[in-house]
């Protein structure tokens, strides 16, 4: 089946419940965080974790799953226990722990999985149930619950944890509100502000709080999380797919459910007669990804499409005259080299706005589709 006919999302329901894509704070999972699980206990066993902390990368490659998975660590290990303290006259000596993982069937682990652990505050977005979808940005509202959480104490006696998603949402308002706490923090408090793009808190937030960055995905850890939640992919595809997520494995995954390379190489025929175009073919595409029941396909084909050329776009600004092995099946490497940068420019600026205006004016999505290729001769 491809994104051009129509899918059955009961299905797709349910293979997602069988495959075990858990959301980040019930996943004990997470490859590709070595380097960050090494400073995190290197920082605990020294008693120099900071109070506060930046997650910054890409959308899915797992900032929200470690920070999860450091929070159970923390509120774990986070208390000596003194019922051994003493007990021959000296303290026992400090258990220095090797990894931060917690046993599924740990308590903690289900209290921080089920949203019931008294020392931890998830904060995220409001919900715009008119909508039905995250308002765009966290509001100082949102963020005033997070100082009286902090100057209770700890139930269990250890660590009280914020996790703030979305951090690079806040408003003005919500990063002062955050910053006033940031300046005067509580002992045994950790904050973590999740964010896509680190760049959008203002710098006093940045002076605050130690950044931890997180890169993109390797192609090896894709292969095996995506091996995991039951999809497998031949080195093409694999190559294909780490390209066109960006090294995330949330948006592998969105590509690999929503069927983004069938869609991709479908276009890649389709380009192949640039510029004398199969207008048939053509239409009959438009006629399919017209119906509101194939949004997704269409939205699907529109972002694809738009980013091939500007794949192209980044290759020529590269220098180079040849296009990565993953665009060699689109037959544009004769474009490549016969085009600009300044018409590749353009190109893509015209693509951009075409979709654009179609999607902010609601129009008939058969032209849409039509126009895309008649740009381009």
């Amino acid at each position: 089946m491809n994104l051009f006919e129509e899918q059955n999302t009961d299905t797709q329901a349910v293979l997602t419940q069988d495959q075990g894509l858990l959301p980040p704070r019930e996943s004990s999972l997470h490859l590709g965080g070595a380097a960050q699980e090494r400073l995190f206990l290197g920082l605990y066993n020294r008693d120099a974790l900071p109070h506060a902390m930046i997650f910054s990368g890409p959308e899915g490659v797992g900032k929200t799953t470690m920070a999860f998975r450091l929070a159970r660590f923390l509120l774990k290990h986070g208390k000596e226990d003194e019922a051994q303290d003493h007990l021959f006259g000296d303290a026992a000596p400090k258990v220095t722990p090797e990894t931060l993982d917690i046993p599924s069937d740990d308590p903690v682990f289900s209290r921080v999985a089920s949203g019931g652990h008294a020392d931890l505050l998830v904060v995220q977005r409001a919900f715009d149930e008119k909508k039905g979808r995250f308002k765009g940005a966290l509001d100082v509202e949102t963020l005033r619950k997070v100082e009286p959480f902090l100057r209770k104490t700890a139930s269990e006696g250890g660590w009280r944890i914020v996790l703030i998603e979305g951090a690079d949402t806040m408003n003005l308002s919500a990063q002062n509100a955050i910053l006033k706490i940031l300046e005067e923090p509580p002992a045994n408090v950790l904050i973590i502000l999740i964010a896509h793009k680190a760049g959008n808190l203002i710098p006093t937030i940045h002076s605050r709080c130690r950044k931890i960055d997180f890169s993109p995905l390797s192609s090896e850890v894709m292969e095996e999380l995506l091996r995991r939640h039951g999809f497998t992919f031949s080195q093409e595809e694999l190559e294909t797919l780490s390209a066109l997520s960006a090294g995330s494995i949330g948006q592998a995954l969105r590509f690999a459910e929503e069927d983004g390379l069938e869609t991709l190489f479908q276009i890649y025929k389709y380009l192949a007669y640039m510029p004398q175009w199969d207008w048939v073919k053509i239409h009959k595409l438009s006629e399919t990804l017209s119906p509101p029941s194939q949004d997704k396909a269409y939205k699907m084909f529109a972002m694809l499409f738009q980013w091939v050329f500007r794949q192209v776009l980044f290759a020529k600004a590269r220098g180079h005259n040849s296009l990565p092995s993953y665009l060699k099946k689109s037959g544009l490497e004769t474009y490549l080299q016969k085009s600009s940068l300044e018409n590749l420019v353009k190109t893509c600026d015209a693509l951009q706005t075409h979709f654009a205006r179609t999607e902010f004016s609601n129009l008939d999505r058969r032209e849409a589709v039509r126009g895309a290729f008649a740009l381009l001769s």
